[in-house]
């Protein structure tokens, strides 16, 4: 167990999190063009990284030394300000990656001040605490993932394929840089509390898309399917996250936010592909992403299992029958990837499966270490 208590997620950052929201929002709406690409799927997923690593790095500032004090109040108001007028400046016309764009030159600035305001803040708190070799450090790295990207700022280089792993600086350094860090660890309930709020706010794009897109009075059967698939994600991932994790643990906490980048994207990418399931010119591209999305959602989470419980760690038969249902869905969606309402009852039976798989997995390992299994008739809170 921690020796230090729950640190608790403060109301701006959920004031924050409204300018993710947004970003999601104008996100999962760019993307629909007359035609749709390989490129404009890598822009798209690029896109998706880009929002987390914002989200990511502030929530990791908050998690170490954020509080109410007005300096913290005030810049993350700003940040928030900034990531909203990224958002909209997306763009996934790859037509318009040419150096001097003014949209993109506009977009990769407002980059640049997100990662620098985080910098800021570190610096005010150094100011304000002594400058330890870790903020130094933190502000080393804020403004290493922000500078590089003035040669597309100042419209010098024009965005391709070798330009935008200027983006994928956060997710690519703090794996080379982490040895030089003091040892620190994160308040681990307050991370896993943030990451369970982002994927609760990604999953509202979802829903709003498929009520929207197969509303009731039109699609009523494949509209509650599809929405009933979706919601399963959400309690698979709940189930896992939630039940299986041992949210006391002194910890980085770096792979189980690795492992919600493919999370965050995941569902992003399974929202549009709903979209486009609905639109004939689009029905091919739409499956793909689909598919692609659950794919990429199920890895995430089973990555979380990192951080299971002893207890609760996945054995062998877990792993496999994992394997099997994941593929046998899948074998049985490309099968049927005309019927739309044959996918969303494989997606819902798939999850459900996962869902048992996860439930027995936990039953088998208190059997195993003769603990006794939990009577939720006397806590109606205690799931572990």
């Amino acid at each position: 167990m921690s020796q230090f208590l729950s640190k608790r997620v403060s109301n701006y950052e959920l004031f924050f999190d409204l300018a993710v929201v947004l970003a999601i929002g104008q996100l999962t709406s760019a993307i629909h063009l007359n035609h749709i690409g390989l490129q404009e799927v890598l822009a798209f997923i690029t896109t998706n990284i880009i929002i987390f690593n914002i989200w990511h790095n502030e929530v990791l500032y908050f998690n170490k030394y954020g509080d109410s004090r007005l300096q913290d109040i005030y810049t993350i108001i700003a940040l928030m300000f900034i990531v909203g007028n990224i958002s909209l400046n997306f763009s996934l016309n790859i037509k318009g990656y040419y150096a001097g764009n003014p949209q993109l030159m506009l977009f990769n600035f407002l980059l640049m001040l997100a990662y620098a305001f985080i910098a800021l803040q570190y610096f005010l708190k150094g100011k304000k605490l002594g400058f330890s070799h870790n903020i130094k450090l933190s502000i080393l790295s804020q403004l290493s993932y922000s500078l590089p990207l003035a040669g597309l700022a100042l419209g010098l280089l024009p965005l391709n394929i070798w330009t935008a792993l200027i983006y994928l600086l956060p997710n690519l350094l703090p794996i080379f840089s982490r040895k030089f860090y003091n040892h620190q660890l994160v308040n681990f309930p307050h991370i896993v509390e943030r990451l369970h709020l982002v994927t609760l706010l990604t999953f509202g794009e979802s829903v709003i898309a498929i009520i929207k897109t197969y509303p009731l009075k039109d699609q009523p059967l494949t509209g509650f399917m599809l929405f009933f698939g979706m919601a399963t994600l959400f309690v698979f991932y709940m189930g896992q996250t939630f039940l299986n994790i041992n949210h006391h643990q002194e910890t980085t906490a770096s792979i189980l936010f690795y492992a919600h980048l493919p999370i965050f994207a995941g569902i992003n990418i399974f929202t549009v592909g709903i979209e486009f399931l609905a639109e004939s010119h689009h029905a091919s591209i739409g499956f793909i992403l689909f598919l692609a999305g659950i794919i990429s959602f199920y890895l995430g989470v089973l990555a979380t299992s990192r951080y299971n419980k002893d207890l609760y760690r996945f054995d062998l038969k877990a792993w496999l029958q994992y394997s099997c249902t994941i593929l046998t869905g899948f074998i049985l969606m490309i099968l049927l990837k005309s019927h739309l309402i044959f996918l969303a009852l494989i997606l819902v039976l798939q999850n459900r499966l996962m869902m048992r798989i996860n439930m027995a997995n936990r039953h088998r390992a208190r059997e195993r270490h003769n603990v006794p299994h939990p009577d939720p008739s006397k806590n109606f809170r205690d799931f572990s």
